[in-house]
This record gives C-alpha cells, structure tokens and sequence, in this order.
C-alpha cells in the first residue's frame, strides 16, 4: 500500500496554517486591525438548512476569535465564541473556527464535531468545512464516518491529496485492501511534487511568452488516454492559469465527467467560459454552484463578470454588493469591479480596480487585455502596447494583442 498518510488531531498544522483553511470557506474575517455541470446525470444535492439571521456582532466575534487563536489563546478564543455559536448560523467561519478550536484543546471531541457539521451545512460545497468534520470523526475513533467524509472531500475536490492519502490509510484499517491500493495510488499521482514534474514544461513556456508552443503543450497534455480525471481536474487550473482558456474548458469537462461536484472543475469551467466570451454558457454553469453554495465568493465574483459583459450592470453590481459586505478583497473581485466599472464608462476607476486584481493574482493573465482596453480609453497609448505585448504571449489572449497592439500604435501616430 503506497502514500498512506495518518492525520492526527494531536498533529493539526500551526494556527496561520489553520487561519488560512478558514478564509478559504469565502467567508473572510474581519481582523480588528484591519475556493453547466457535466453531462453525467446526478441526484440533485439536498437543500442547505434555513436558518434565522444572524444577529449583529457575529464577524467582530470571529474576528476577535482569530486574533486570539492566532495568539495561541485557545481557552479565551473559545470561551469568546461559545456564546455565539446558537447566534450565528449563517456564518460557517465561526462554527469551522470553533470546532478548530476545540479539537486542538482535545476536550470536547463531540462539541467540536457538533460545530463542524454545521459549517458543513453552511458551505456544503467547502473543502475546510470537510475536512474538519472529518479531523473530529478521526479524534473520536470513527473510522468508518471519517472515511465517508473524506470521500465527500474527494467528490467536491478530487485532486486533494491529502484526502486520498488519507482515505487509503482509513480502508487499510478497515481490512478494505484494494480500496486502500487504489487510493494510494490516487495520492500518488496527485503528489505536489508528481504535479509540479508534470506541468513543468507547460510554465516553462509560459515564462518565456512562447504563446504557440505552449498551445501546443496543452494540447498534447489534454490528448492524453492514459491519465485519471484527477489529472485532468488538475490540468484545467494549470491552463487557466497560463490562458489557455478553451483548453481549460476541454480539461474541466474531462474531470466533470466523473467528477460532476468538482470545485475546482467547475470554477475553472466557469472562467475559461468567460475569459473565452462564451457569457450563457458560463452563466449557466455558475448559476448551477450557486444552486448549491449560493455565498461562494469567488463564484459571485465570476457571475458579476458574467453580467457585465451581457450589460447588465445593475445585476452586476448587486451581485457586487454582496462581496462588499464580507469585505471581501480577493482578485476575482477586484477584476469584477473593474469590469463593471469598464462598463459605465469609468475608465479610471476600471485601470484601478484591473492593476488591484493583477496585483492580488499574477495568473490571471486576462487582466493585460482588460487593461490594454482601459489604456486605450484613457489615451495612454504606450501602456496599452505594454499591456497588447503582454497579451500576445498568452494562448487565449494572442489575437486580442495583435488588435491592442494596431489600436495602441494607431494612437500614438495621432499624437
């Protein structure tokens, strides 16, 4: 049995470690100083609890949690978020920090499961949410629930290989041998280092701006017949990430096809549809997340994209606002902003919230031609050859250059 890998509650990564699973719920905290479905039919995903409004002072309860948590104060960070838990149902950060909490304390073992089931409903769809149930179902000896989570895990991320390695562990104690094999054999495919092997000459190429050998890198990488849907789950992250965003779609759609939950699979979908200006079909197939986790921040990011680009502004800025209440400040949405604020016309605030999102995220390479765009408007003629050149080493970009470039130049000679 290969890549068996034992998570223990008495070994749970550092505090900033743990910190950094919980942002990645899409709930982000408010410190005090300052993550189409494919063709294959499935049962749909029973509907998430209703619950009451959460009363005021449930973010500044959190934020106060991770200050002290962060500080290593687990007692007072508990003793702090207790009092809220029944208050605040609609906020997975608190429930998932809480049972975070109690699980390191090592005291209150059905507490902490109690607290990360309920994030789990919050967030059906998150992978911290998971995993920590499943951490507390390990601490409490039950093997064969936490094996079932873990293969929840696998559903909505199947290139987690912590999960895999793990589950191969978990059907090793449970006498299921081939199970546990074919697991191992998962987590090794899925082995960052195995990752980072193979899509090697995919960011070497990209590197170098050789925008046509890295098109035909991702094609000999998307023809493969021997590779898992995991691989390919994994490709279309890295070919969005380079821009080669039709591939992407192709990659995803690979993945979908045994593994229709993917995050991962769908997000990448969803913006290679966009960055590609297929607006409905991207529409529809974030329409279909948001039907299952209708607060994921980085989906309503890419559908604010979406409604944007078909006009309509007013959709878009609503789907905005609800961003802007979690205080979120992550790349995808500085990208919708700018995007919206193209779309009114606001050129200077468009080139402002652009540089923002690149800032925040190198890979998101479509930014260059929305900024080749801005420039353009704002006269800036020669940072919109910077930005055209840019575009031009970029697969799904290269065409988009070559006409930025001509605009570019066209208005430097009236000068």
């Amino acid at each position: 049995m290969t890549h068996q890998k034992q998570i223990r509650y008495s070994n749970l990564p550092a505090q900033s470690t743990i910190l950094s699973l919980i942002l990645s719920l899409g709930l982000p905290l408010l410190l005090p100083t300052q993550a189409v479905f494919a063709k294959k039919k499935v049962e749909a995903e029973p509907a998430a609890p209703v619950y009451a409004k959460d009363e005021p002072g449930c973010r500044e309860a959190v934020a106060k949690a991770a200050t002290l948590f962060a500080a290593n104060k687990n007692t007072e960070a508990v003793e702090l978020l207790r009092p809220w838990s029944s208050k605040c149902m609609q906020n997975a950060q608190l429930h998932l920090l809480l049972s975070t909490i109690l699980l390191r304390l090592g005291k209150t073992h059905e507490e902490a499961e109690s607290e990360a089931k309920i994030a789990c409903q919050i967030t059906p769809n998150s992978t911290a949410a998971h995993m920590q149930h499943a951490l507390t179902l390990m601490a409490m000896e039950k093997t064969s629930q936490a094996k079932d989570e873990f293969e929840r895990i696998t559903e909505i991320d199947p290139t987690s290989y912590d999960a895999w390695s793990t589950l191969s562990d978990l059907y090793g104690r449970l006498n299921q041998m081939d199970k546990a094999k074919a697991c191992g054999e998962k987590a090794g495919i899925l082995d960052p280092q195995t990752r980072r092997a193979k899509f090697r000459t995919l960011h070497s190429l990209h590197t170098t701006g050789k925008a046509d050998a890295l098109k035909n890198e991702v094609g000999r990488l998307l023809s493969s017949d021997i590779d898992p849907p995991e691989y390919f789950d994994q490709l279309a992250t890295e070919a969005l990430s380079v821009g080669a965003y039709s591939e992407a779609v192709q990659a995803a759609n690979k993945a979908l096809d045994k593994y229709p939950k993917s995050t991962s699979a769908l997000k990448a979908k969803a913006l290679g549809l966009l960055f590609s200006n297929s607006l409905d079909e991207a529409r529809s197939t974030v329409d279909s997340m948001l039907s299952v986790s209708p607060e994921d921040i980085d989906v309503l990011a890419i559908k604010a994209m979406i409604l944007s680009e078909q006009g309509n502004s007013d959709e878009s800025e609503l789907c905005l606002k609800k961003l802007v209440e979690r205080s979120d400040k992550r790349p995808l949405f500085f990208l919708a902003k700018g995007k919206l604020a193209s779309q009114r016309n606001e050129t200077e605030e468009a080139i402002k919230n652009f540089e923002q999102a690149l800032a925040g995220d190198q890979s998101l390479l479509v930014v260059h031609s929305c900024l080749a765009d801005a420039f353009i408007k704002a006269g800036r003629f020669e940072d919109a050859l910077s930005e055209a050149k840019e575009c031009q080493r970029v697969p799904g970009l290269k065409a988009l250059g070559v006409d930025y470039e001509a605009k570019a130049k066209e208005g430097m000679n009236q000068k």
